[in-house]
């Protein structure tokens, strides 16, 4: 195999893990929250989707920068300069961030989810996506609006299914 495919497998793992270790997070968060206590299996089982979801991020950044350096050492420039690249890199960014400001507890928890389960989404669709070219600004207001509607989804879904104090 060589390194482009080897890259090309690794960023998709590494966003399968993220994009499953997000979607379950949420699931599992909902669930546990809806006696209004969390129990220690719902505890491990939480920590257990984190660290899914740290390999994953781990993966896609590692295999991210390998991609940056092939398209470097391969001649193809011009590949560094694309929009969806750096909104991409942005919202890589943005779940390294959010991720942290979370451990820290310097973000609500509902905005926090908000922010890495349509990250994790935006980064597989900008993956996906190949014979579309939008500017960084209109992915990252589409970004910004997605997040949004993310978080208002979330609130209603927490809201009927967890209980009232």
């Amino acid at each position: 195999m060589d390194w482009y495919s080897i890259l090309v497998v690794s960023h998709i793992v590494g966003t399968v893990l993220g994009v499953g270790g997000a979607t379950f997070a949420e699931v599992n968060i909902v669930r546990a929250l809806s006696d209004g206590r969390v129990s220690p299996d719902e505890s491990n089982l939480m920590s257990g989707t984190y660290t899914v979801l740290r390999l994953g991020f781990f993966i896609a950044l590692i295999s991210g920068f390998g991609f940056l350096i092939y398209y470097r050492l391969n001649g193809m420039e011009e590949l560094l300069y694309e929009p969806k690249l750096w909104a991409k890199m942005t919202i890589i960014g943005l779940i390294g961030l959010n991720a942290a400001l979370l451990q820290l507890r310097k973000i609500p928890l509902l905005w926090g989810s908000a922010i890495s389960l349509t990250s994790w989404y935006a980064a597989l669709v900008l993956g996906s996506i190949h014979d579309v070219e939008y500017s960084y600004f209109t992915v990252m207001v589409m970004y910004a609006t997605a997040v949004a509607i993310v978080f208002f989804t979330l609130k209603r879904i927490t809201e009927r299914f967890t209980k009232k104090h």
